[in-house]
């Protein structure tokens, strides 16, 4: 079985996704990349922005006034980067690591989409969010392996 990253060297991976899946990946970080420019007041949004401080409005306030810019910021730079680097056949470690958490983001903002709970239910053939389920469980398969061929190099 071939894995979807593999190592070659301590900071190398040979990227083994099919066309489908590289417009998947890049599809999906150029949506969320334009949410995000159009601004992030959009309630599918709030697990990129999560509460600090849930028991004191105040200083939950400061804490995002302080890191929101910056983390707005990185969380676009990010997702263009996996975008631009969709169809590579290699990626670096830098970069490996940008989808890790660029389609972690993804995920977050579709989960929230679909109410992600404990546990993923059985999703008919005939479910209008079927699809979205199928970006969902592709893009969960691909941050683990990324974690997996990140995790592969250090040991």
């Amino acid at each position: 079985m071939r894995r979807t990253f593999q190592p070659r060297g301590r900071d190398r991976f040979t990227v083994n996704l099919g066309a489908e899946e590289r417009a998947v990946v890049r599809a999906v970080c150029e949506d969320l990349g334009s949410v995000l420019a159009e601004g992030d007041a959009e309630p599918s949004l709030r697990r990129l922005f999560p509460t600090a401080h849930a028991t004191d409005p105040e200083l939950d306030r400061a804490y995002q006034e302080l890191v929101h810019d910056d983390l707005l910021r990185s969380r676009r730079e990010v997702l263009a980067a996996v975008a631009d680097t969709a169809e590579a056949d290699e990626l670096d470690r830098d970069q490996l690591e940008q989808w890790m958490v660029g389609l972690n983001a993804v995920r977050l903002v579709l989960g929230t989409v679909l109410d992600v709970g404990e546990e993923i239910p059985d999703v008919a053939d005939d479910d209008p969010a079927l699809p979205a389920w199928a970006v969902y469980e592709l893009l969960g398969g691909v941050v683990d392996a990324a974690v997996r061929a990140l995790a592969d190099t250090l040991g």
